[in-house]
């Protein structure tokens, strides 16, 4: 008896060591399109680094992470052996509900093989219970107008404290027109679904969609940590588990459906849809020629202002439009304000009677273009120089005057002083030395230009704006920096620098700027974020800048 027992000691400590996989999934019934993982524990007593391969059905790996190695010493039958647990987490998400699975799983220790069945995963269609912890999208209007704009917000719903919250991957949002916001980080108690949780705002973005269809408003990923609460827990209840979990979740996909314009379109429609606000002011409309006349327009609304162009107010041969920019500020989610500054310049005598300007814009909730009549004043314009009168071609005629006899000696009717001509004389001389003083003026003026600014094709100024040359980046001034690229193109910053002309070294300099800047904005761990200004690369910005507003298409140097 003795014998067999010692043998069955030999036996269960053989098999305590050997080695040894487990797969888990968690949660054992995850819901379709959300983040779940699957947990690959590995026990061996070798050095050797487990390679994992498997292959799913249904199921898309998303992400992969190393949770860690824990080791144990054992010292059985007068032997010390070290065992060692490996832990490698995979993130998966099931494109479709029902009966998927993980076939083939194997893993490689070295030269050994261990083999695992396969493991059948349900997926839900829907969540049977809602999760402590959770993100989700927030859409106010899933039907709505080109050009309408919408705020998509993203909540962290939770009913335990979270901690080590870290954003994965921002919603692309390349569909639609991107306003970037910035929204104070704000906190507040909700209801879903009869349970309470505390929402907390992470992100946040004004969209303006730009063509007709369906399109889809991204996904947001993050990772969370947070308490875990067991059945007999006394501190699971106030959130004081000991029992931490870190997870991998993402919001749905929300589909929205663009629909075109109501039609007829009048022509006197600006391109806004929604409320807008017209103000019309004209400066001195009792001018002279060659005196500018000067005209502000202010638009106020909820509308795309960042594609609105110049809208045409005064057109007459005898007014040329000398000069007319939009300066747009945003004030909140929903209010922003453009003005347009107009320059025309009188070149004639002219009398321009008073008019009636209509602008108008799309109420999405009637479906109806709303006008607004703005009153023009009448414009007049004096101080002209008259026409040239005629030559008059017909000689004059002759004076019947005694013809002198040239035979006689004739007398001089006054006396005068003797005329000499010096051809030497030092006034024949002042034009030349006006034109050589005037010269060496010019090229001294043009040398000290030239050390300031830089040709490039043609003259470009390339001037950054002093506000972004120190830190803290200012993301408001970049963006009315880059206003008229971004009226020119009607794309968000980062794809007009992506599609820029610019070295590439500039481009990722800016796209992870901007990038950064997103992160900085709406990520918990905002001290970690240092704005660097690098000269070069804003000057290589500021000469495209200047290109695109002169209407020169020459790349920057």
């Amino acid at each position: 008896m003795r014998y067999i027992i010692f043998i069955l000691a030999m036996l269960m400590s053989t098999f305590a060591f050997a080695d040894e996989v487990k797969v888990e999934i968690n949660p054992p019934k995850p819901v379709m399109g959300e983040v779940f993982q699957a947990y690959f524990r590995v026990f061996t007593d070798s050095d050797e680094e487990p390679v994992i391969n498997f292959s799913p059905a249904g199921i898309e790996v998303v992400g992969k992470s190393n949770q860690g190695v824990s080791t144990r010493t054992i010292y059985a039958n007068g032997k010390l052996t070290v065992s060692r647990e490996l832990t490698i987490v995979y993130d998966l998400v099931a494109g479709k509900s029902g009966m998927n699975s993980l076939r083939d799983i194997t893993v490689q220790l070295g030269n050994k093989t261990l083999r695992h069945p396969s493991l059948n995963v349900n997926v839900l269609k829907e969540a049977e219970v809602l999760a402590d912890v959770f993100v989700m999208a927030d859409v106010p209007k899933k039907e709505l107008y080109v050009g309408e704009g919408f705020v998509a917000r993203y909540y962290l719903y939770s009913k335990v404290p979270v901690s080590n919250l870290d954003i994965k991957k921002y919603p692309k949002l390349d569909n639609f027109l991107k306003r970037f916001l910035q929204e104070p980080e704000r906190t507040e108690r909700v209801s879903v679904d009869g349970q309470l949780y505390m929402r907390t705002q992470i992100y946040a973005a004004k969209l303006f969609p730009e063509k007709v269809g369906e399109f889809k408003v991204d996904s947001l990923h993050l990772s969370a940590t947070y308490p875990t609460s067991r059945p007999n827990d006394p501190f699971g209840a106030f959130g004081l588990s000991r029992d931490f979990k870190t997870r991998t979740m993402n919001s749905e996909t929300i589909k929205v459906l663009v629909k075109p314009l109501p039609q007829p379109v009048p022509p006197h429609f600006t391109g806004l849809v929604g409320t807008h606000q017209f103000d019309l002011q004209v400066g001195q409309n009792k001018l002279i020629v060659n005196e500018p006349l000067e005209v502000k327009l202010t638009i106020s609304g909820t509308g795309a202002l960042e594609n609105l162009e110049a809208p045409e107010l005064i057109k007459h041969p005898g007014l040329e439009e000398f000069e007319s920019n939009g300066d747009l500020k945003i004030t909140d989610a929903d209010q922003a304000t453009k003005v347009f500054d107009y320059t025309f310049l009188a070149k004639e005598n002219l009398q321009i009677p008073a008019k009636t300007v209509t602008l108008s814009y799309l109420d999405p909730n009637t479906g109806r273009y709303v006008p607004t009549q703005l009153n023009f004043p009448e414009i007049v314009v004096a101080g002209g120089v008259a026409g040239e009168r005629k030559k008059d071609t017909t000689k004059p005629e002759a004076k019947n005057e005694p013809k002198a006899d040239k035979s006689l000696p004739q007398r001089a009717r006054e006396l005068a002083g003797p005329l000499t001509f010096d051809h030497w004389q030092w006034k024949t001389w002042l034009p030349y030395i006006n034109l050589s003083l005037g010269t060496i003026a010019l090229l001294v003026v043009a040398f000290g230009l030239l050390k300031q600014r830089s040709f490039s094709g043609i003259y470009l100024k390339s001037d950054v704006p002093r506000e972004l040359k120190s830190a803290p980046f200012k993301f408001n001034e970049f963006v009315k920096w880059m206003a008229p690229l971004i009226q020119a193109t009607g794309k968000s910053p980062i794809m007009i620098i992506r599609e820029s002309p610019l070295p590439e070294e500039s481009k990722r300099y800016f796209i992870d700027l901007l990038s950064a800047n997103d992160y900085k904005d709406y990520s918990a761990r905002k001290s970690e974020m240092q704005f660097s200004y690098q000269s070069a690369h804003f000057k290589e910005l500021g000469r495209y800048i200047e290109s695109v507003k002169n209407g020169n298409t020459s790349q920057p140097t």
